[in-house]
């Protein structure tokens, strides 16, 4: 009986030791100009990532959703995605046997790319190109080269309910 509750001890702290995939809020910074405000257009440069056409578009939809309209011309606000983040290995650990039968260990037996970083979604006046919003959130971007949409949905929704 100690014994299948001492494995069950290092299988919970193992499982508990993951590292989160989800994306924390770090800050929102808001300017009353954007007050009044309903128009808008999304910004994104010819080269763009995949990721960064796809933070526009979950963007987009929740600027649409806050009550805002899409314009291609004359917008009153600009809205735009950015990453800053570094790509890093982490090791997986998995079970095997090292030695005879009865003797065996945790370890790596393989390699997991993934990228960690920072988003910043900004609204700027179309005019002045002044900052009005601006959002941040922190935490892995992508696992296993995939963004994780639920997680940035849901930081978008935290940063965006001032808008509202």
């Amino acid at each position: 009986m100690k014994n299948l509750l001492l494995v069950a001890g290092i299988l919970f702290t193992i499982i508990s030791c993951k590292t989160s995939e989800n994306i924390t809020v770090d800050q929102v910074s808001y300017n009353s100009g954007l007050s009044g405000k309903k128009t808008f257009q999304v910004i994104t440069k010819a080269d763009a990532s995949k990721d960064i056409y796809l933070l526009n578009k979950l963007f987009e939809k929740k600027m649409v959703e806050s009550g805002y309209s899409k314009v291609e011309q004359n917008p009153e606000i600009l809205v735009q995605s950015v990453i800053a983040s570094v790509d890093y290995e982490q090791e997986v650990l998995g079970y095997g046997s090292v030695g005879n039968a009865f003797s065996s260990m945790y370890y790596p037996v393989n390699l997991e790319s993934e990228k960690y970083g920072k988003i910043i979604f900004l609204i700027q006046d179309a005019q002045t190109y002044e900052v009005l919003w601006m959002g941040t959130g922190t935490g892995i971007l992508t696992a296993k080269e995939l963004m994780d949409k639920s997680s940035i949905n849901s930081a978008l929704d935290e940063l965006i309910a001032g808008l509202k």
